[in-house]
């Protein structure tokens, strides 16, 4: 029980700094080769370039691919905010699932965003996250990643 509210803690932690627009993290969070999956397509598959070049490899995951990732959507919907719903094991120790309410304003047109976002974390044995994986209604990513191109 004691992982679980460290973890809970460490979450909260994340979407309060993610809130105040700073790049710091929880200590041991993420490391080096934690991977981050949006819709089912880790994000390194999602940069243009060989999934395995070691530069998209830094980029894309660890702490490097968290902060790689908020700045564009901190880019695209500068107000942005996140809320989270309840935390949810189905019975595996090493996941965890919620879901988050991301909110804000499109760069560039004034358009209200307000979706859920399903979020699925997997632990490793040391209870860093391994893995990040987000599910995001296709229809606002395409309008996250328009408004994103804005100057």
């Amino acid at each position: 029980m004691a992982a679980v509210e460290a973890l809970t803690a460490a979450v909260d932690q994340l979407i309060a700094l993610f809130n105040a627009k700073a790049m710091d993290l929880p200590d041991g969070f993420f490391d080096r080769k934690t991977q981050f999956v949006l819709n089912g397509a880790p994000f390194e598959t999602l940069l243009g370039q060989p999934p395995t070049d070691p530069l998209v490899l830094m980029l894309a995951r660890g702490p490097a691919g968290y902060r790689f990732a908020v700045k564009a959507l901190q880019h695209a919907v500068p107000d942005a905010k996140i809320e989270r719903g309840e935390l949810a094991h189905d019975g595996d120790p090493f996941k965890l699932k919620t879901r988050l309410w991301l909110s804000g304003t499109l760069r560039g047109t004034g358009e209200a965003v307000n979706t859920v976002v399903e979020l699925t974390l997997r632990l490793a044995a040391d209870a860093h996250v391994a893995v990040a994986e987000t599910a995001v209604d296709p229809s606002v990513l395409s309008k996250i990643r328009e408004s994103r191109l804005r100057p």
